[in-house]
């Protein structure tokens, strides 16, 4: 069922211009008739006057009087970029050896910029992606958890609301100057088929030739296979990014192939064709274009999970050629860290997630049952091991507004700062509304 919702824009004349925002679900396609979550990520689109760039109202009636105040953020200028990559939310990451290969091989392969959204991390990646981003490779997003989930898992009050809305709001932030953009997480990367074929910039390649390919395409669907993947013994692992090398990746020398077919997938879109995505699926297309699966065989994403020591059903790789384009990128971009290079970081930690990856193999055997909804999943599994890391929480604070029977949050005094303990973010307080309780 629609949510009725109006937009409220001042006019030369000092009058409201009233209009009846189109309300649709991010999900409307895949999901909508079988939904049973409890949360659904929603997009709005509604005309406004044409000066009202730096404030507007929102309301479920159409009163004036009973609508909020918005501020929308304002677009960044930008270049055009050919591929722009966006990262899901980072919380709890404290893993910053695979986080220089994600950023590394996405930019040697032919992405410009990458979004990170943050929610925690420990400080070394933190400073790491803040060198990145002073490089203009990364940009950091804050993303604050939701307040009103009463949940205390961080996957739960991550993944429920974030992985969705934080793509869609990463894809509109990035529509302006973005041609196509590829959503994944830092640990998932699309490579060539056989990575002796890697050379600089073949993402774009292999993207645009699909995408002449299917003309009618909004967006495309691969499929990603799991990887043979083993960071540096950490008892020996070097602690500067000096000492850092790309040489643990000849290590891996199986992936899964593509006889076996795997439910998760990763996209890619062409910006200007679609209103809403995720990782695993797009929702809104414009225009009449649609999502197009890429065959395996054709391209696929490399999963380079932490915790895949082995993989099934598994093909011969050479990882050689990547490693080395890696190294002489980074000893290339090395010296511009200046002192940071020197500077002891933590160790990289991916214990604490084995009893998470071990929660999600049992959802995922349920999901092949039928009996569960593939929405239980991040509210059940969290990590248990605690984390002596420093880390930087993204906080904020929320303003409500009752509007007729309904609620609307804002975001407020954003900002990055010392995490709570165990590398959390905190759960952001209400700190203003206009009714006597909220929602």
């Amino acid at each position: 069922m629609e949510h009725p919702l109006y937009c409220f824009s001042k006019q030369p004349d000092n009058r409201y211009l009233v209009s009846h925002a189109t309300v649709q679900r991010i999900h409307r396609g895949k999901r909508a008739a079988s939904d049973i979550c409890s949360w659904a990520g929603h997009i709005a689109e509604c005309e406004l006057e044409v000066h009202a760039f730096k404030e507007f109202r929102i309301g479920t009636t159409p009163e004036v009087e009973d609508s909020m105040r918005i501020t929308p953020e304002q677009a960044l200028k930008e270049p055009r970029h050919d591929l722009v990559v966006c990262m899901a939310p980072m919380y709890i990451y404290t893993d910053w050896e695979t986080l220089l290969v994600g950023i590394e091989t996405w930019i040697a392969l032919g992405a410009t910029k990458i979004v990170v959204p943050v929610q925690s991390t420990s400080t070394s990646c933190y400073k790491i992606l803040k060198e990145y981003e002073k490089k203009g490779l990364v940009i950091i997003r804050p993303w604050p958890k939701w307040p009103v989930l009463s949940d205390s898992n961080p996957n739960g009050l991550v993944l429920s609301r974030g992985i969705e809305e934080s793509h869609v709001n990463c894809l509109f932030f990035a529509k302006p100057w973005a041609n196509m953009i590829a959503f994944s997480d830092i640990d998932d990367i699309l490579l060539p088929t056989d990575p002796v074929n890697i050379k600089a910039g073949i993402n774009v390649d292999i993207l645009k030739t699909i995408f002449a390919e299917h003309p009618q395409a909004g967006s495309l669907l691969f499929e990603h296979r799991d990887v043979q993947f083993q960071l540096p013994d950490q008892d020996n692992a070097p602690n500067t990014l000096a000492k850092f090398n790309f040489d643990f990746l000849t290590k891996s020398k199986h992936k899964m192939n593509c006889n076996v077919w795997r439910m998760k997938t990763r996209v890619v879109v062409n910006a200007s064709r679609v209103d809403s995505v995720n990782m695993h699926e797009t929702g809104i297309h414009r225009f009449g274009y649609v999502q197009t699966r890429v065959p395996c065989r054709q391209a696929h994403f490399y999963h380079l999970r932490h915790s895949h020591h082995t993989v099934s059903n598994p093909v011969n790789i050479d990882m050689s050629i990547l490693a080395a384009t890696l190294n002489r990128q980074w000893y290339s971009r090395l010296e511009s860290f200046k002192d940071f290079k020197n500077v002891a970081l933590n160790k990289s930690s991916t214990e604490s997630f084995e009893d998470f990856d071990r929660c999600m193999g049992a959802i995922n055997d349920e999901h092949w049952t039928l009996h569960v909804s593939r929405c239980l999943t991040p509210h059940v599994c969290f990590s248990r091991l605690k984390r002596d890391v420093d880390c930087i929480g993204s906080r904020a604070e929320y303003d409500f507004f009752r509007s007729g029977a309904g609620y609307f949050l804002q975001t407020t005094n954003v900002t990055m700062t010392t995490s709570d303990p165990n590398c959390e973010a905190p759960v952001p307080q209400l700190v203003s509304g206009n009714h006597y309780f909220a929602p």
